[in-house]
């Protein structure tokens, strides 16, 4: 929601919201910087808010020699959708964030590739969990609202690309398969729970 595309960040905020109480009259960046400047973190910030219950963060990491992937998920699935599905321009809380750390520089098209693996490893913890879309009925895909961000260093880049041939997609996807799964795991039971 806010600083969305390709950017020099220096701080990720996933800001979480009561779904119960309306939202500021400010514009969600406007919340994301007052909120960014109230935790004193330095420009630029990328933002994102979330709804979900901070309790479903799921979280993995893995090392192969200098390398190292790193994932974290927020989930709420009250927006659930599979895509494709009709719009009803109304979007409700209920969100999938994702934040995915490298530690080694991507090229600019290795990150748009690692953005493309992380939805897809979303989209199969989506399915490996059996969620269905109350909008058509069939399996899902995500929410209306999903925000999703890949952080690597800023410097000259050890990776061209990062397919599922690569030892960095196998980790892409192992890392963001394991914390989706943690996550819609921890969301599903407190679903169950409250019900």
């Amino acid at each position: 929601m806010l600083n969305g595309g390709l950017q020099k960040a220096s701080a990720l905020l996933n800001m979480r919201v009561d779904k119960h109480s309306p939202l500021p009259c400010l514009a969600p960046e406007q919340t994301l910087l007052d909120k960014a400047e109230a935790l004193a973190l330095p420009p630029v910030i990328i933002g994102m808010m979330t709804a979900a219950s901070m309790q479903s963060l799921g979280h993995h990491i893995e090392h192969r020699e200098a390398l190292t992937v790193e994932c974290w998920v927020t989930s709420g699935l009250s927006n659930v959708r599979r895509v494709g599905d009709k719009a009803d321009d109304h979007a409700v809380p209920g969100t999938i964030n994702i934040c995915l750390y490298i530690n080694q520089a991507l090229s600019d098209a290795a990150l748009a590739e690692a953005l493309i693996l992380l939805t897809e490893s979303k989209v199969t913890a989506i399915r490996d969990a059996e969620i269905i879309s109350p909008v058509s009925g069939l399996p899902a895909s995500g929410t209306g609202t999903d925000s999703h961000a890949v952080f690597c260093p800023d410097a000259e880049p050890q990776h061209a690309y990062c397919g599922k041939h690569t030892t960095l997609g196998e980790l892409i996807g192992r890392v963001v398969l394991q914390a989706c799964s943690i996550s819609l795991n921890h969301c599903l039971r407190s679903l169950t729970e409250s019900s």
